[in-house]
């Protein structure tokens, strides 16, 4: 049983539940922060009235009518002339009580006129009889209250008595309620303003990962992972600055050390494509070009990335070129080789064709002479070849392309000047097949409605670089088409034409050879080739000198 099964999909989907967490954050921190201002504020409030009532406290300590009433020898009574003027004073500065205490404590005033005449209640107003200004919270007669204190003194500052200011606390309730509810209603709007925030973020969420879900996009991820490292050709993909955001496993193998070669994640690519100048990136697809990575050439594809139009990156596939071209060259040598075959055949097969009528005419005379001529002239035409070329792939190549030449009436005359010894490496041998059969394909075609049609090979090899100079007398090339003649498509001949010989053009270039072409138009096609040749072990130099002197 699979210890790590692919996780099971959540029944809510991504964008809700960012939703909800999201609105959940929001709640929770207006609730905490509710709480925090609720207390600040209740803070504030009991601040501001204990500084109000200390500061009512003070100013009336040193009012002379409360003097002169603590200075009066007269008992306390709930008619006194202080008693009214300080109920007066409580009304008109919206306060709950205005207390008046002599030495020993005795109220002088009190709102609930049947407290006149007894001790003050809360023991809270000892220090003030000592001379203290402060304000306190104590339980008295009217409930719990915030009480302000100041001492009265006469002319002298001797203490006689004392003044208390208070304001209850079920007095400041509906202030705080209203204090509240403002504070409820902003801390509501903010919570709405995130739950549309919430909605919002949900959508974008979902339009950005495109609906998919985290398992989907877990799921996609692996899969992108395990299919990069299952491809055997390189993937690099970059940004819309041509900084590299994935190399796969095969690109690191064919590049070696990126590292060196300072392709590596996050750093800028510097890629050359044919066609595209010099800059890093382009809006073009290209399909199976020459591409440069790492001071190496490539072939591959380039494929740009677009969103609204805009380029935002690009990705490029590629592979080994030389080991396309030695496909393509085995692929292109294996036609060329049935080509010739074919045309061999079906000489030889008109060979017998007259062989047979000759002998079902009973002409022996007549037979022993073809077949005397016969043989006389395919030792002749053969024994130069097989003589001076000793690369054998490519002499039975150049003896078949003679018969092909017989058979479409062109003669095709073949010259070593030095012997061709056998090459050490079949690449070579191949690329070399594809590169000749292409030129005299081509050779072949523009002697169609010639009169005289002809084509020469010659060949020579000199410090280990081949010579070909392949030369017909057809109709030549217009000056204007020359140049072009070895683009990619470029062909006179029609669609899905104009290969040949861009491949010939990429095979000299991938090592560094050199091909030029002279023609004019009615004087025929001169194409002039250098091509690197080494030759096998025990073959030298000294074979293709000795080959020259015995000519």
């Amino acid at each position: 049983m699979n210890e790590h099964p692919w996780p099971r999909k959540s029944p809510v989907r991504l964008n809700t539940l960012a939703a909800l967490l999201a609105f959940i954050t929001i709640m929770a921190s207006l609730i905490v922060a509710y709480g925090v201002f609720s207390d600040q504020l209740w803070r504030s409030i009991t601040r501001v009235q204990q500084e109000r009532v200390v500061n009512v406290a003070t100013t009336l300590s040193r009012s002379s009518e409360v003097i002169e009433a603590l200075r009066s020898d007269e008992p306390p009574s709930p008619d006194s002339d202080i008693e009214q003027r300080m109920e007066a004073l409580r009304e008109l500065l919206n306060v709950n009580f205005i207390v008046i205490v002599d030495p020993q404590s005795i109220r002088l005033t009190h709102p609930n006129r049947e407290w006149i005449g007894h001790h003050f209640r809360g023991g809270d107003e000892g220090p003030a009889l000592t001379g203290e200004h402060y304000t306190s919270v104590a339980v008295g007669t009217l409930g719990t209250s915030i009480r302000g204190f100041a001492p009265v003194r006469d002319d002298h500052g001797d203490i006689l008595g004392a003044v208390s200011v208070g304001v209850t606390l079920s007095h400041l309730a509906p202030l705080r309620e209203a204090s509240h509810k403002r504070l409820l209603f902003l801390f509501l709007a903010i919570l709405a303003i995130g739950g549309l925030g919430s909605a919002w973020l949900a959508r974008t969420i979902r339009r950005r990962l495109m609906g998919m879900e985290p398992d989907d996009i877990a799921r996609l991820v692996a899969e992108r992972r395990v299919t990069l490292d299952a491809i055997h050709e390189g993937v690099i993909a970059v940004d819309a600055e041509a900084r590299v955001t994935l190399i796969n496993p095969a690109a690191r193998a064919l590049l070696g050390d990126v590292e060196t070669n300072g392709i590596q994640q996050g750093e800028t690519l510097e890629v050359l494509l044919p066609g595209s100048g010099q800059q890093p990136l382009s809006d073009r697809a290209m399909i199976n070009r020459r591409m440069h990575l790492g001071g190496r050439a490539f072939l591959g594809n380039y494929q740009p990335m677009l969103a609204d139009g805009q380029l935002v990156g690009a990705v490029m596939t590629f592979r080994d070129s030389h080991e396309m071209q030695a496909l393509a060259e085995e692929l292109t040598g294996v036609r060329r080789y049935a080509e010739a075959l074919r045309a061999t055949t079906h000489e030889f097969k008109n060979k017998l064709h007259v062989i047979l009528g000759l002998a079902q005419l009973e002409d022996l005379p007549a037979l022993r002479q073809y077949l005397r001529e016969l043989v006389d002239y395919r030792h002749a035409v053969s024994e130069s070849i097989v003589e001076r070329v000793r690369e054998p792939v490519l002499a039975g190549f150049l003896i078949g392309k003679q018969s092909e030449a017989r058979e479409k009436g062109i003669t095709l005359s073949v010259e070593a000047e030095t012997p061709i010894p056998q090459a050490s490496d079949g690449a070579t041998v191949h690329a070399l097949v594809s590169i000749i059969g292409n030129l005299l394909e081509n050779a072949f075609e523009a002697l169609d409605a010639h009169d005289d049609p002809r084509v020469a090979i010659h060949m020579a090899l000199e410090s280990r670089t081949l010579s070909l100079q392949i030369q017909d007398n057809g109709a030549g090339i217009a000056p204007e088409r020359q140049a072009q003649i070895f683009e990619h498509g470029v062909s006179s001949k029609g669609e899905r034409r104009g290969l040949g010989l861009f491949l010939v053009q990429e095979q000299i270039d991938a090592v560094e050879g050199s091909l030029s072409l002279y023609s004019s138009p009615g004087h025929g096609t001169l194409i002039e080739v250098s091509y690197p040749y080494h030759p096998a072990n025990g073959a030298s130099h000294a074979d293709a000198a000795s080959g020259r002197t015995r000519q």
